[in-house]
């Protein structure tokens, strides 16, 4: 395959060890490369195993396993259509963000609520992905009097206000902890968020919380809020205001007349 980076390599190993060890559980065959990456097999991956997956991650998955079929063998691979607008997801509406409240209020443990709680603030409350919310820690949690801000590392580091309505419940997942990670699981190296996706599968809730959702929600919100291009840029970590563009379509729309005396310099901003 001949990955570029150590990023990708990591992740082709990943889906492709998944996958392989699926095929030796339900097939038990001879692991060859035409045995094992077939299109059968893989659409049969696809429908069970990842059955609880987000169209994301299995298109993510199929491309990947498809990828590898072609370079090792001489099968032909289905390819999944490409997710709606670019891989983006819809927010959650009020009403579903209430019920997945309510989900993180009602698990069974306090370890599984610390953490329904921190992916529903980081996510939702800090607009921070699957990725970055794996890797906050205790420590990077400001909390100041009724706000709180999150210094996120990584790739873009900045520091994010964290929404009123999400205040409380980060302050809940940090409880009286002072280090550690605020999300508690195990971290494969290889594809840290794994952990958070097993712990959604094995606590079902409808609608399926989804950092990917609650994050589409916060820029939404971001942007809803009228904030200047550079404080969003700023606060969401983007490179360009394109990265803004899969968002529009679920932001409130304006109309013109309100603003004509701003746009003719009539009025001050």
């Amino acid at each position: 395959m001949k990955p570029r980076t150590h990023s990708n390599a990591r992740r082709s190993m990943t889906m492709t060890a998944l996958y392989v060890a699926w095929v030796w559980t339900v097939k038990g065959c001879e692991l060859t490369a035409g045995r094992v990456f077939s299109d059968a097999l893989i659409r049969r991956y696809l429908s069970e195993r990842l059955a609880k997956h987000s169209d994301v991650y299995r298109f993510d998955t199929a491309r990947q396993l498809a990828a590898t079929a072609e370079a090792l063998t001489a099968n032909y691979i289905h390819r999944l259509p490409t997710p709606p607008h670019g891989g983006r997801v819809r927010p959650y509406s009020a009403t579903e963000q209430a019920t997945l409240y309510s989900w993180a209020n009602t698990l069974t443990t306090a370890l599984k609520r610390q953490n329904a709680r921190a992916l529903l603030s980081l996510a939702g409350g800090a607009g921070l992905t699957a990725l970055e919310l794996m890797a906050v820690q205790v420590e990077d949690v400001e909390l100041v009097g009724a706000r709180a801000v999150v210094n996120v590392a990584g790739e873009r580091p900045r520091r994010v206000p964290v929404r009123a309505n999400w205040v409380r419940t980060l302050t809940q997942s940090v409880g009286t902890r002072f280090d550690g990670h605020l999300f508690q699981a195990y971290r494969l190296e290889e594809y840290p968020p794994h952990e958070l996706q097993r712990f959604l599968c094995d606590n079902p809730c409808s609608p399926r919380p989804s950092a990917a959702r609650l994050h589409s929600g916060w820029v939404v919100s971001q942007i809803d809020a009228g904030l200047p291009l550079g404080v969003l840029l700023e606060i969401t970590g983007f490179t360009s205001a394109q990265s803004l563009q899969p968002y529009l379509k679920y932001a409130k729309t304006h109309r013109l007349d309100p603003h004509i005396a701003r746009i003719t310099g009539e009025e001050a901003v």
